[in-house]
């Protein structure tokens, strides 16, 4: 590892929600400092000196913006390691620009970009647009983002004007609403009868929403990429999503993930290639208004088809799995290629990096005997899961915990049984 890389490390707060999302890379209270929101048991004894906050309050707790400040604000962490230049998070916050007016240098992009791009209802308008200013590959970007729309019929409304009647004869059978803005698929229902519509309304707060056709058999893919401050772009293998319907009948959350994904697709080379040309473009576009470090790209695939469906401008859940194979790697470890993005790409690096960077390139990191996948478990009574030290209350609704799996399991209701490999 360069000398460059290993002081901005050891120059580092990392403010984590969880400790298992740093399992495997370098070790924690060594190598860089960190603060977690929570942790495994297994994690915990294996760090027995990192601060956790549950551990110190006894309580799993939604991990919100203003919770995470608090966490940062009171732990003796923080202020034990007030004078490091560096903070990492998983995304931009409010109190993110604070740190940066401060003279922190803090690996997340701008607020206010974060909050454009987050926004549902005109994040692929905002992608269209900018896909029209750049080089001509960007047509393909261009095309499948309005083909995307067209096909998804997607209507942008305040949520109390148009009755559950007009939707249907526009959709003929079920359709999604959405939230302007979500994380997890809070805020996302799958529409099929009169009364989960206003049920639907009535728990979205946000006062327009997004309604788009449900298709029977869809694929929901995922790719994670990173845009180095010099506007290099790395991709991971793309994962197949894991969609369940958790707290509500009809709620269409986030569970997991499955980075075995060859196992559900016919032409899998092909449609993985495709799918990074696309990110890719994207990641082009978000370079040029400012974006920097890592950021997700969700599609669907029907009839071998690919479809854009949104951004998440953000760190992802699913890059547990790369950083469990990859977080030992001095290239390619998901925290060190988020960091690149914030920083001048050391000569050394960009040699051992640029294979990576083409536009159809995705790198292919699963290794023999460890986890491709996982598994947010709540209630369901599963053995071998990571979960919380038995001294913690879970509040109602939070994940107990989660299930590494080393080969693909069949758990989601919204497409069809796969093939093995």
């Amino acid at each position: 590892m360069s000398r460059s890389i290993k002081n901005i490390l050891n120059n580092t707060l990392f403010l984590a929600k969880s400790l298992d999302f740093f399992d495997e890379f370098k070790t924690p209270g060594k190598d860089y400092k960190i603060i977690a929101c929570q942790a495994s048991e297994e994690l915990i004894q294996k760090f027995p000196n990192i601060y956790v906050d549950e551990i110190a309050k006894g309580k799993r707790t939604y991990i919100t913006s203003m919770r995470l400040l608090d966490i940062m604000q009171h732990s003796p962490e923080f202020k034990k390691n007030i004078d490091l230049k560096y903070i990492w998070t998983y995304q931009a916050y409010p109190w993110t620009e604070d740190l940066k007016y401060s003279g922190k240098t803090v690996f997340s992009i701008d607020y206010y970009l974060y909050l454009k791009l987050q926004n549902k209802l005109t994040q692929r308008k905002l992608l269209i647009e900018q896909a029209s200013s750049l080089e001509e590959k960007t047509l393909t970007l261009k095309k499948n983002l309005i083909n995307s729309s067209t096909l998804l019929k997607t209507k942008i409304f305040p949520k109390q004007k148009l009755e559950y009647e007009t939707l249907k004869e526009t959709y003929e059978q079920s359709f999604v609403v959405s939230a302007s803005s979500s994380n997890g698929g809070e805020g996302v229902f799958k529409i099929s009868t009169k009364n989960e519509y206003y049920d639907a309304l009535g728990a979205i707060d946000t006062p327009v929403i997004r309604t788009e056709k449900y298709l029977e058999n869809s694929l929901p893919l995922n790719q994670i990429g990173f845009i180095l401050n010099n506007g290099a772009i790395v991709k991971y293998k793309p994962s197949i999503q894991i969609i369940k319907n958790i707290h509500h009948p009809n709620k269409m959350e986030y569970a997991g993930c499955d980075f075995l994904s060859d196992c559900y697709l016919n032409n899998s080379f092909k449609t993985l290639t495709n799918i990074t040309e696309l990110t890719h473009s994207i990641g082009e576009i978000l370079f040029k208004m400012g974006y920097r470090g890592t950021y997700g790209c969700d599609y669907i695939m029907v009839d071998e088809n690919i479809h854009f469906i949104e951004l998440n401008p953000r760190y992802q859940a699913s890059t547990l799995i790369p950083n469990l194979h990859l977080g030992n790697h001095e290239l390619l470890a998901p925290h060190i290629l988020h960091i690149l993005g914030f920083t001048n790409v050391p000569a050394e690096y960009f040699t051992g990096l640029s294979k990576h960077t083409e536009n159809n390139v995705f790198i292919d990191f699963i290794q023999k005997d460890k986890p491709i996948g996982f598994l947010n478990i709540y209630d369901e009574k599963i053995d071998k899961i990571r979960k919380p030290c038995q001294t913690i209350e879970v509040e109602k609704g939070l994940s107990k915990g989660y299930l590494l799996f080393d080969r693909s399991i069949i758990t989601n209701p919204f497409y069809p049984a796969k093939t093995s490999l």
